[in-house]
């Protein structure tokens, strides 16, 4: 099998872990080539980061692949930046979702494009992720659970069964979120919270029990 050509869009800490994810993948079977990162970063531009180069800015996904056809995958941890960064390319359709080795995924789980799903994590019965989502390592997605678009969840997080996140959400690590609640859009969940209600667009939370600290 051909493998794929792969840029990573950010050469940041995640960046370098994402890297990572992928060469965890090709050890199990090849998959994906390396073309190196791309990063707005000017003192990044042309180094190399965990043997790969920086080739250059966001902004020239598009001329990277018209010279030779690659996936890409978005590096970057804020889901608003992710966002931002798909609307540039409306006509770029190659958004790779990777999924490491050790993700245990239900049958009936639904996955969609440009997601990153890192190492030990669970999806139940029934979930539904949207695209360009992140979950960092050891997240647990319960059973029936409805995750948005662009939406990201820390490591060790365990989102409880018929839970709904909405677009851009942020959770911190080690967050609990128990069965049958809605996060909002763009609500933020911090570190170490344990989430008991409805949390509404935009709204900001920590705690445990988690109690608004942000509004909008």
């Amino acid at each position: 099998m051909r493998m794929k050509e792969i840029v990573i869009i950010g050469a940041g800490d995640f960046g370098r872990e994402v890297t990572w994810l992928i060469e965890e993948i090709n050890k199990v079977e090849p998959t994906y080539h390396i073309a190196g990162y791309l990063d707005d970063d000017p003192e990044k531009r042309g180094k190399a980061i965990n043997g790969y180069k920086v080739l250059g800015k966001i902004s020239e996904l598009s001329e990277f692949h018209k010279k030779n056809p690659i996936c890409a995958i978005i590096a970057m941890q804020d889901g608003t930046i992710r966002k931002r960064i798909v609307e540039m390319f409306p006509d770029f359709k190659e958004w790779e979702t990777l999924i490491h080795p050790s993700v245990d995924i239900a049958d009936t789980a639904k996955i969609g494009c440009g997601c990153v799903i890192c190492a030990k994590s669970i999806l139940s019965l029934n979930t539904i992720i949207g695209d360009h989502c992140l979950f960092n390592v050891s997240v647990i997605i319960g059973h029936d659970g409805e995750i948005g678009n662009y939406v990201t969840i820390m490591s060790g997080s365990c989102i409880c069964g018929h839970v709904k996140i909405d677009d851009e959400a942020y959770i911190a690590t080690n967050s609990t979120i128990i069965p049958k609640i809605k996060i909002g859009a763009r609500a933020k969940v911090g570190a170490g919270s344990s989430v008991i209600q409805n949390i509404k667009d935009g709204y900001s939370v920590m705690g445990v029990p988690a109690k608004v600290i942000r509004i909008k």
